[in-house]
């Protein structure tokens, strides 16, 4: 079924021996491929007889329907298949070709013959190559040697191989993929002993080395594949051109390395000159530039010179200015903790007035509405007393306010020790448009609870919590545990002046407030505050 294409082979190498050796460049026609292709890939040689005569072939043909499916039978169909492979001259005769090669596939899937299924996959690889079907090519041959990888029938493995290189070397595919393949092939056919077949693996290889210019390579393979021809017994004048190609192969690779030398001689011909040139125009440039910044640096020392003498003169009158504006600043802040400390006193005053009024009063009601004027007055003047006090005019430290402002009450009701008070107060200021109407809920909150939450100075406690969350919100809740509130009591609209006090101071500031019921009465107060009013 396979032929022997080494006659091809030798015609080609005594056509490229003759020819110029940049025709193996990687940019190789199709038509250089496919005739290097083929001194290696097994196919019809015009020296070997065929497998039959045409009289065999007709009588063959009328016998095969009377053999019964066989491995006799799976012979003569590949010869059939051979033939008018051989005898291809019309599309009709590669379509008989290809109807033998898969009849007798067929009955070798039918037989199970891993041996036979592998020949017909090969020979139907070739029939694709002469149809020119270069995927079925390699798509075929792969499985091809799917199937001979099961058997010990070596050559055809490596036959398939070489089928696969070839659809590689038809399709331009890059130097490695077509490489892997010839590779394979020629170590399978030196596991096998065939020694012509590996100088043609080899001859191959080093004609792909040749294309991409490695020249070490190409000489080493094309040395090897001399080698196995000899050990084939082939005679001399059968691969004389073989060893031609060596010469040309050593004076090319002399001819390259002469034009890179002579390549790189010139580039650094054209380097020196370049830098020469470089260096010059960067000396005058240099020079320029050097000129042009002596000239800047001049102007600039003058221009700075005539500047600092007006900063000099404005830097004076900001001196002025900003003595003047911190003189007026102390003064202010003076001015404003007198301010502070005037009201202070006058809040005091006006809880001394009040205290004297209770003892003309006799109404029972009316003394109660007083000190609890004198309560929220207090807590108003414990602001202005703190302000006065601290280093900022503007915010009141909640922790220490708070804590000063439930000892006041705590001595104004003389609890003693009935009422006990759990402070959890987390460490911020507040600015005085929150901490009065903060500091009078806490007051009227705080005194509710006494008064009303535990009846019969009966023991308690009131729990007092002001916390800071996130996003600047903060919550004041005061819990009692207490009787708690009334059934009947309406937060929203009960007439105590206290409620309404809460509930309108809430709303100053936009907070939330509540009153409920939980084991006692609590009192909830969430707002929440701008950044910039805490500047």
């Amino acid at each position: 079924m396979l032929r022997n294409p080494f006659k091809t082979f030798l015609i080609l190498l005594v056509f490229l021996t003759i020819g110029d050796v940049n025709a193996l460049s990687p940019f190789k026609s199709k038509k250089q491929v496919d005739t290097v292709e083929k001194t290696l890939v097994p196919a019809t040689d015009t020296w070997h007889e065929p497998p039959y005569t045409e009289l065999q072939v007709i009588k063959a043909e009328k016998s095969l329907d009377a053999i019964p499916a066989s491995i006799n039978k799976i012979q003569i169909l590949l010869q059939l298949s051979d033939w008018y492979q051989e005898s291809f001259n019309s599309p009709k005769a590669l379509e008989m070709a290809f109807q033998y090669a898969e009849n007798a596939l067929f009955i070798s899937k039918s037989l199970h013959s891993d041996i036979y299924a592998g020949k017909c996959y090969l020979q139907l690889s070739m029939l694709y190559q002469l149809k020119n079907d270069n995927l079925m090519i390699e798509v075929i041959a792969r499985k091809a040697i799917a199937v001979l990888n099961k058997t010990n029938q070596i050559d055809d493995l490596a036959e398939s191989w070489v089928m696969v290189w070839s659809a590689k070397m038809r399709t331009s595919s890059p130097i490695s993929q077509r490489l892997n393949p010839i590779f394979k092939a020629a170590s399978l056919f030196e596991k096998s002993g065939n020694n012509r077949r590996i100088g043609d693996c080899y001859r191959e290889i080093s004609e792909l080395y040749f294309s991409y210019s490695d020249f070490d390579n190409s000489i080493k393979f094309l040395k090897k594949a001399i080698f196995y021809y000899k050990a084939a017994n082939l005679k001399e004048e059968s691969f004389l051109p073989i060893s031609s190609r060596l010469q040309i192969i050593y004076e090319a690779e002399k001819r390259n390395k002469d034009i890179v030398k002579l390549r790189n001689k010139t580039l650094l011909q054209q380097s020196k000159l370049k830098n020469e040139v470089f260096l010059r125009n960067s000396m005058v440039i240099f020079l320029l530039l050097l000129l042009i910044i002596l000239g800047l640096l001049y102007k600039s020392f003058r221009f700075k010179k005539r500047t600092n003498k007006m900063l000099e003169i404005q830097q004076n009158e900001i001196n002025k200015k900003n003595n003047t504006l911190q003189n007026l600043v102390v003064e202010k802040e003076w001015l404003l903790r007198e301010i502070h400390h005037r009201v202070k006193n006058n809040l005091h005053m006006v809880v001394g007035l009040l205290a004297s009024q209770t003892e003309f009063l006799k109404n029972e009601e009316a003394v109660q509405a007083i000190n609890n004027s004198q309560n929220r007055i207090q807590a108003m003047s414990l602001i202005h007393q703190k302000l006065y006090q601290s280093e900022n005019l503007s915010l009141i430290d909640m922790p220490s306010y708070i804590f000063e402002l439930t000892e006041y009450l705590k001595d104004s009701f003389e609890i003693r020790n009935n009422i006990r008070f759990f402070l959890d107060i987390d460490g911020f200021n507040l600015p005085l448009s929150y901490s009065i109407p903060i500091g009078l809920i806490f007051n009227e909150a705080v005194t509710n609870s006494i008064k009303y939450g535990f009846p019969d100075h009966r023991n308690g406690t009131i729990n007092i919590s002001l916390k800071k969350n996130r996003s600047n919100s903060y919550v004041l809740i005061i819990h009692d545990n207490g009787i708690g509130l009334p059934a009947d009591f309406d937060p929203y609209s009960n007439p105590s002046l206290g409620v309404k006090l809460m509930n309108g101071l809430a709303a100053d500031i936009e907070g939330k407030f509540l009153i409920t019921n939980s084991n006692g009465t609590k009192i909830t107060l969430k707002f929440t505050i701008n950044e910039s009013n805490l500047d």
